[in-house]
């Protein structure tokens, strides 16, 4: 495999991994979010780890922000879904 398409494929996985833990962090009120928080800084430290660059330091944080504002819109909808069934169920 080509190593640009590698490498974009990891950057691509390290912010879905951190991005996803940064919204379950801001989504749940229990205690143990804290453990999605300290996910989220492991996978930056590893990511910042493995690359040196800025450009792709950059591009993960980019990354990162767009996956946690989509995950954090699909955890919106879901709520006002499970809230509001006889709406939703009439747009069918």
């Amino acid at each position: 495999m080509n190593e640009s398409v590698k490498t974009s494929l990891w950057i691509i996985l390290y912010a879905m991994l951190a991005g996803t833990s940064i919204a379950v962090f801001a989504e749940i009120t229990a205690i143990y979010k804290y453990l999605f928080s300290l996910l989220a800084i492991y996978i930056g430290i590893r990511f910042f780890r493995r690359f040196d660059t800025i450009s792709l330091r950059a591009t993960f944080i980019v990354l990162t922000l767009i996956v946690y504002f989509l995950t954090a819109i699909l955890f919106a909808v879901f709520h006002f879904a499970k809230a509001n069934p006889e709406l939703v169920t009439s747009l069918t």
